[in-house]
C-alpha cells in the first residue's frame, strides 16, 4: 500500500513524500546526513505530519525564522553532518538610491534559469537584499548575477550571523478559548464574527498552511498569518482568570 495515500490526494505532494522517503533510504544505506531542496512552509508542514518520517527529519533554512527550509535527513546518531548545503549572499545596488523589491530579486534569480526550489528566503534591506541559495548553484549565481531589476549590483557571500533578527513585540491577550477564531480575533484586532469569516474565506494560515476550521484548537507555538493583517506567533496560555477566561501570550511581528 502506498503510504502517501494517508496524507494527501495531490499527485505533486505524493511525489514530494516519495522523494523524502528515497532520501531516508539513501541515508540508511550510505550512513550520511542528506538534505532536500528548499521547501515551502506548506510542504514542510505536510512532511512533518508523516509518522513514517518521525525521528529522522528536521528543517534548516539558515536562520531561526526561515520560511523556506531544507529537510534534513539523519537516520543514525553517529552520522557526520557538514551542515545544510546553502550559501547566503548580499546583493547591494551600486546606485545611491534604489527601489528594489522581493519580486525584483526573485525575478533576477529565476531569470538566470534557477528553479525556485534552489533558492531560500529573500530578506530585503536598504538598497539591497540578502538571499539564500543551494550550494550547487552558488558559483553560477556569483558569476552571472550582475543586475537586479534595472540596477547593477555588487554581490558578496556573507555569514549566516549577518541575518537580522525580526522585530517582534510580546503581548498578553485575554481569550475565551484556544480556538482559532478566538485567538485570531485578539491577535488581529477583529470581532470573533469577523475573525471566523476571514478563516472560512481562506485568509488565515496556521504554520503557513491555509486553515478554514474556525474551531481548531491551538496548542501553542504556532505561527498565524491573516492576509493583509500581518503575522503573529501564538505562544500559548499562561493562566486563567477567576471568571474562566484564559490569559495567553502572543508575539507580533512588526
Amino acid at each position: 500500500m502506498d503510504f502517501t495515500n494517508k496524507y494527501t490526494m495531490s499527485q505533486d505532494e505524493k511525489i514530494l513524500l516519495r522523494k523524502i522517503e528515497d532520501l531516508i533510504r539513501r541515508s540508511e544505506r550510505t550512513y550520511t546526513v542528506l538534505y532536500s531542496h528548499f521547501l515551502t512552509p506548506a510542504e514542510q508542514t505536510l512532511i512533518g505530519r508523516v509518522t513514517e518520517f518521525y525521528g529522522m527529519i528536521s528543517f534548516d533554512g539558515g536562520y531561526e525564522d526561515a520560511e523556506r527550509r531544507m529537510c534534513r535527513i539523519c537516520t543514525a546518531e553517529y552520522e557526520q553532518d557538514e551542515g545544510a548545503p546553502l550559501e547566503l549572499y548580499r546583493a547591494q545596488s551600486t546606485a545611491q538610491e534604489s527601489e528594489l523589491t522581493h519580486r525584483d530579486v526573485l525575478g533576477a534569480l529565476m531569470g538566470l534559469g534557477i528553479k525556485r526550489e534552489m533558492t531560500g528566503d529573500i530578506i530585503m534591506q536598504e538598497n539591497g537584499a540578502l538571499f539564500f541559495c543551494h550550494r550547487s548553484v552558488a558559483d553560477f549565481v556569483e558569476i552571472n548575477l550582475e543586475k537586479i531589476g534595472r540596477y547593477k549590483i555588487r554581490l558578496s557571500k556573507t555569514a549566516l550571523s549577518d541575518v537580522p533578527r525580526p522585530e517582534t513585540v510580546k503581548k498578553s491577550v485575554n481569550i475565551s478559548s484556544p480556538r482559532l477564531d478566538s485567538i485570531c480575533a485578539e491577535c488581529f484586532g477583529l470581532s470573533r464574527t469577523k475573525a471566523a469569516e476571514a478563516i472560512r474565506k481562506g485568509l488565515v494560515s496556521v504554520d503557513w498552511q491555509l486553515c478554514d476550521n474556525v474551531s481548531r484548537e491551538l496548542k501553542g507555538g504556532e505561527k498565524l498569518s491573516l492576509r493583509g493583517k500581518g503575522k503573529v506567533k501564538y505562544i500559548g496560555i499562561t493562566g486563567t482568570s477567576k471568571k474562566g477566561r484564559n490569559f495567553a501570550e502572543i508575539e507580533k511581528y512588526i
